[in-house]
């Protein structure tokens, strides 16, 4: 592993708050080459923007959590093999808002940031992207940034959640598959997180 990309692990897990994302295929595209293409994005133009829709990761909470510390996103494997429904919808998002009220053309040249567009499509930005990374998180270290005397918890159609570090390992609700191979980290970046369409 390169040292810049073990620093952004290091500095990734010791923030005392974080986005965590169980990552699938989307949108018919595997996931080697979805960070491929939003590596090149953060190469080329300095940022890219990660579609997702999670109750427990929309604008103002991400946005929230940034306020204080530089945020990071870390990617994780589902629990099991084909855990993560890949999502079915390819369409392609042609704006963003960071306050709900002035929308902004994508950058030129950006890869297309597709998925399904309904109101509770939002983005993630990043402009530190790393998929060179070793490591397992220990998801009984963290709870719901929304509501911290709750552990994580991964739902169909909640695979990202904003997370904030706490001991959760004699929680009842804990998940049971505490600890997740990391695939990619990512820093975030302002605006940090905005709605799309």
């Amino acid at each position: 592993m390169k040292k810049d990309n073990m620093k952004l692990l290091e500095s990734a897990l010791k923030c005392p708050k974080c986005v965590v994302s169980v990552m699938g295929d989307h949108a018919g595209e595997g996931v080697v080459e979805i960070f491929k293409r939003k590596k090149a994005d953060i190469e080329r133009l300095g940022l890219t923007f990660w579609l997702m829709r999670s109750p427990k990761a929309r604008p103002p909470q991400v946005q929230k959590l940034t306020k204080t510390v530089p945020i990071y996103t870390i990617f994780i494997a589902p629990a099991t093999k084909g855990g993560a429904r890949p999502t079915s919808e390819e369409v392609a998002a042609r704006e963003y808002t960071s306050d709900g009220k002035i929308w902004r053309q994508f950058p030129c040249g950006l890869s297309p940031v597709t998925g399904k567009l309904d109101s509770s499509a939002a983005a993630l930005v990043f402009d530190m992207m790393s998929t060179d990374v070793r490591g397992v998180l220990d998801l009984w270290n963290y709870a719901d940034a929304n509501d911290i005397n709750n552990p994580l918890k991964f739902i169909l159609g909640c695979s990202t959640v904003c997370a904030v570090r706490k001991d959760t390992k004699s929680h009842p609700e804990r998940m049971k598959s505490r600890h997740r191979e990391i695939v990619a980290v990512a820093r975030l970046a302002n605006p940090y997180c905005v709605w799309v369409r």
